[in-house]
């Protein structure tokens, strides 16, 4: 269950950055609806923040930590922020001067791909369990080297695909806060677009997985 919770959010996640194909009543509505699987995922895992009072601490916990707080506070941001710019859901409360504050549409945009960013690095970070958990399931107990290499050579693949992404998308920009108004990606269907940014969540798991194999990263 706590799998299918994880994939159901990025699901969500990725089907909410290609806002620019939705209708803004749907793009409005997954985005608050997006509160519900995100709660049930701290619900889940309430035990890390009792454990966060426990134990020794160093630099992959520190690291981790930062990164979880991140990626809730981009979360929260993104979540509040499209609230206030609403054109539907929120237009009869939200007054239209915050509505059509300019700063608010930019830091909606800003903050919702550092939560992408943070949200693949996160995904990396627990990759090796899942992928443990993945051959156990499957009964694998033993990986030959040329299946390790075919893992190797389509990690590589995958990286430079999400890295391409990132510079269709022109995701450096848009994370410094500078206004896009149209990037290469775009000019792909729907379809072509979420792909795109599934590149970019992946190449920043990757990141995160690499993350993970620093010394004591794996808390038991």
């Amino acid at each position: 269950m706590r799998y299918l919770l994880d994939i159901l959010m990025l699901m969500m996640l990725i089907f909410e950055m290609t806002f620019f194909y939705l209708p803004p009543v749907l793009h409005e509505v997954m985005g608050v609806a997006f509160l519900l699987p995100v709660c049930w995922h701290f619900a889940l895992n309430r035990r890390y923040v009792a454990s966060l009072g426990r134990g020794r601490w160093n630099g992959p916990r520190l690291v981790r930590l930062l990164l979880n707080i991140l990626l809730v506070v981009s979360c929260l941001v993104t979540i509040v922020s499209g609230c206030l710019t609403s054109s539907v859901l929120f237009a009869d409360v939200v007054p239209f001067s915050l509505r059509s504050n300019p700063f608010l549409y930019q830091l909606h945009s800003t903050a919702a791909r550092c939560f992408l960013v943070l949200a693949g690095l996160h995904l990396g970070w627990h990759l090796p369990a899942w992928w443990q958990r993945w051959l156990h399931a499957a009964g694998i107990t033993v990986r030959p080297l040329p299946a390790r290499m075919l893992l190797l050579g389509l990690g590589v693949l995958f990286g430079a695909g999400g890295i391409y992404a990132a510079q269709q998308d022109r995701l450096i920009e848009r994370l410094q806060g500078a206004h896009i108004f149209m990037a290469p990606a775009l000019s792909y269907s729907g379809a072509g677009y979420a792909l795109t940014q599934v590149g970019i969540l992946i190449v920043f798991a990757e990141i995160g997985w690499l993350l993970s194999l620093w010394k004591g990263a794996r808390l038991k």
